[in-house]
């Protein structure tokens, strides 16, 4: 027996004694889930004859309807469905009859190659994401193709390093924008506490896109804005409880260095899930720190709420990258010369049952424009800046 028919005997009894090499699973899109409104004005097809993808075609649309592809790159229920939903009723509301691939690569970028390749093959008319890490992913290997592109659900595309300008990229990509720029957060603290000296900054050490977009922009801006910056961090979900048992209590210690009577001091949530979600903890241990978010999500009705959140709600985000896809799609804009998308003036949220247990006075101009507004009781009275009865 030669040497060759050897290492081929060994490899076959090797790979037998492993076993079968199980191949990555076809990401299932069974998670999504479509309302009343999008249901009224498509047919939705969630067996298209692959796990990863959905089609909804709008109601009367007719067989040479512009076609979008949405790119979602992972399992987010209530954000991702609430991006899909959002898109889809604004072009119906826009009277853009389209059809819809909804693609779901989970993670897996062979599959996101896949859907770009089956995009260009079509061709689809227009590209959007979802989410941060589709940007990201289009952004590396859609720049330059003849099909537009436009973001949505994504954090700063400038200080994730997607581009230069804001005035726009000068490419086939749009970019829109959750987060708001650093001087217009601290302009809004400031007239909340005018003499705000200390921020006790809560982010996990997980969340890139958090730290690129939020956090390093603050610390960066920290000197020229006279603030010190107080680092209160987690590694990750599975750790966030436990950790912020201790760095919490360490991190409101540290910041009395700075303002012993805390009289000047916030806690500032980041949009990290892993201590976004842990809102009742924080509150637990602030004491009479007002506790704000950059997320108004967590500004809800009751006492597991933030005080204040300056951001962009989701669906105000959306609604703005829904719009610039159909202005790029019709023809309308071209996806280069469009500025970031940013919603301004930011989304403010306000819970007065939280500011009163903490002793801080809500300037009336922030009643004056709030999106959301929840009252002495913890009741929400406003909501999308409508009076609720």
């Amino acid at each position: 027996m030669t040497l060759r028919a050897v290492l081929v005997l060994i490899l076959t009894a090797a790979a037998v004694a492993a076993g079968p090499v199980r191949a990555q699973e076809r990401p299932l899109l069974d998670w999504l889930v479509y309302d009343g409104a999008t249901l009224a004005s498509y047919a939705v097809d969630t067996d298209a004859g692959d796990t990863a993808r959905h089609i909804a075609v709008a109601t009367g649309a007719p067989a040479d309807a512009k076609r979008v592809m949405i790119l979602i790159p992972s399992r987010s229920v209530e954000a991702y469905t609430l991006a899909v939903n959002t898109i889809l009723q604004v072009f119906a509301r826009r009277g853009v009859p389209a059809r819809f691939d909804v693609w779901y690569y989970d993670k897996n970028e062979a599959v996101a190659h896949e859907a770009l390749q089956w995009a260009y093959a079509q061709p689809v008319d227009l590209i959007m994401t979802a989410g941060s890490s589709a940007t990201t992913f289009l952004r590396k290997h859609h720049s330059g193709h003849a099909i537009p592109a436009v973001t949505s659900a994504s954090k700063d595309p400038i200080a994730s390093g997607h581009l230069d300008d804001p005035a726009g990229s000068g490419t086939n990509i749009a970019y829109t924008s959750i987060n708001v720029d650093t001087d217009t957060l601290v302009a809004y603290l400031r007239r909340m506490l005018p003499a705000l000296s200390t921020v006790g900054l809560i982010y996990s050490e997980g969340n890139a896109s958090a730290i690129l977009t939020q956090v390093n922009p603050l610390k960066k801006a920290s000197d020229d804005l006279a603030l010190n910056i107080v680092d209160i961090t987690v590694r990750g979900r599975g750790s966030a409880e436990e950790e912020l048992e201790v760095n919490l209590p360490a991190g409101i210690a540290a910041m009395r260095a700075f303002d012993p009577d805390q009289k000047n001091s916030i806690l500032l949530v980041t949009g990290s899930t892993a201590v976004y979600e842990r809102i009742s903890q924080i509150n637990r241990h602030s004491g009479s720190l007002p506790v704000i978010s950059m997320l108004p999500d967590i500004v809800r009705e009751g006492e597991e709420s933030a005080l204040l959140s300056i951001g962009v709600n989701l669906t105000s985000a959306l609604t703005l990258a829904a719009v610039y896809g159909v202005d790029v799609i019709t023809g309308a804009a071209r996806p280069g010369d469009l500025p970031v998308g940013t919603v301004s003036p930011p989304d403010l949220a306000i819970n007065f049952l939280i500011a009163a247990r903490v002793g801080v006075k809500i300037p009336f101009s922030f009643l004056e424009s709030s999106t959301f507004v929840y009252d002495l009781d913890g009741k929400q009275v406003v909501a999308f800046g409508q009076r609720v009865f």
